[in-house]
């Protein structure tokens, strides 16, 4: 008995102060993080070799990539399941990684969204452009897929 009360004054609680994102975020924007934070990878894409390396050292497989020779390919990345580590960064043999802190990205660095958080950080030779839009279409789609199945086995 003593549970459900408890688990009732939660509830009502919880009900009361609304979802706990809205707070995290409002904290956040008062007190913003530090400067030296990392942010998301980003590509120079003039030196860029597409050799891969990036996508095989990533531990959360949050970097994937296609191409077709070492001119022509594109890596993306789903921001949702990059955790900063710098991996990327420090096995690039050409050094073509960075992750620095961008302010323009500060905003968008705790919204995650399957469908949105995909971002195309390379695309090199005839992959420039309509392909890398088409992918990433493909890809939101996909995300999109993933989360309605989510939906459906939870109800």
């Amino acid at each position: 008995m003593k549970k459900i009360l408890v688990m009732g004054g939660e509830a009502l609680k919880n009900q009361a102060k609304g979802p706990v994102t809205k707070h995290v975020l409002k904290r956040i924007a008062e007190h913003p993080p530090p400067e030296d934070i990392r942010t998301i990878p980003r590509i120079i894409e003039d030196r860029c070799i597409m050799c891969g390396t990036c996508v095989t050292v990533c531990p959360t497989h949050c970097l994937g990539m296609e191409k077709d020779d070492k001119d022509n390919g594109m890596i993306w990345l789903q921001r949702a399941q990059c955790m900063w580590c710098g991996h990327c960064q420090t096995y690039c043999p050409k050094d073509a990684i960075h992750i620095d802190r961008d302010p323009a990205l500060s905003n968008s660095l705790f919204s995650f969204n399957n469908r949105q958080d995909y971002e195309m950080i390379c695309a090199k030779g005839s992959f420039k452009g309509d392909p890398a839009d088409k992918k990433l279409k493909e890809l939101v789609e996909e995300g999109g897929k993933i989360i309605e199945k989510i939906e459906e086995f939870r109800s």
